[in-house]
């Protein structure tokens, strides 16, 4: 099995007359006996799982809620991670892993932004809020016959509706720019599969308190 020693720094501050927070941490990982599965016949005919390698993580992470005084009703948030992932050692006596890769669905860089606007509207609440999406490109795995790259990709969407004491209506539209983001693949049974973003969704939400 994996054996992980983590090391990690983190921070709360609440800036700006506390209309500021911002959360994070920094942290590396240290993995000794990386498990994976692997297929190479000139050790077995059959797939196995193995201690194929040591790797080393490094990251970053930080999200922030801004609620500027300048412009009441409207919030801010946002979220970043960074990452720096790399196979120090192999283990296997399979050549499919490769010290310097970098470690199955790691992207270096993530982020995602939303802002939320509310108003009085009639005695109710309105809000609108687009919300965006980003992930950098990433591979599918640390075995060489198997390690696909996955492109990076950018997801837009929009939500807008209504609100009372009783009732609430919200429209959503998620993948506003419907963008065909693969979000993972996998040689299960020695056969390729792709999971994508689901397309383009638009819909209504109600809700009703009793």
């Amino acid at each position: 099995s994996d054996d992980m020693t983590n090391y990690e720094m983190g921070w709360k501050a609440d800036l700006m007359d506390g209309t500021l927070r911002i959360n994070g941490s920094v942290f590396m990982a240290e993995i000794d006996g990386l498990q994976t599965t692997i297929f190479d016949p000139s050790i077995a005919n059959l797939f196995f799982s193995d201690n194929a390698a040591n790797a080393e993580v490094k990251g970053l992470e930080t999200d922030i809620i801004w609620a500027p005084a300048s412009a009441e009703g409207l919030t801010v948030s946002a979220g970043l991670s960074v990452l720096d992932t790399e196979i120090t050692d192999t283990l296997t006596t399979s050549t499919d892993v490769v010290t310097g890769d970098s470690l199955a669905f790691a992207p270096e860089l993530q982020a995602n932004v939303q802002a939320r606007y509310e108003w009085q509207m009639s005695g109710m609440t309105a809000h609108i809020m687009p919300h965006l999406a980003y992930s950098d490109e990433s591979y599918s795995d640390i075995v060489r016959i198997n390690r696909d790259l996955m492109a990076s990709w950018t997801m837009l969407g929009l939500t807008a509706g209504v609100t009372t004491d009783t009732w609430g209506a919200e429209l959503f539209i998620d993948n506003l720019t419907d963008e065909r983001a693969e979000l993972a693949r996998n040689y299960i049974n020695d056969r390729e599969r792709v999971s994508y973003s689901r397309p383009r969704t638009m819909g209504v939400r109600m809700t009703y308190n009793f």
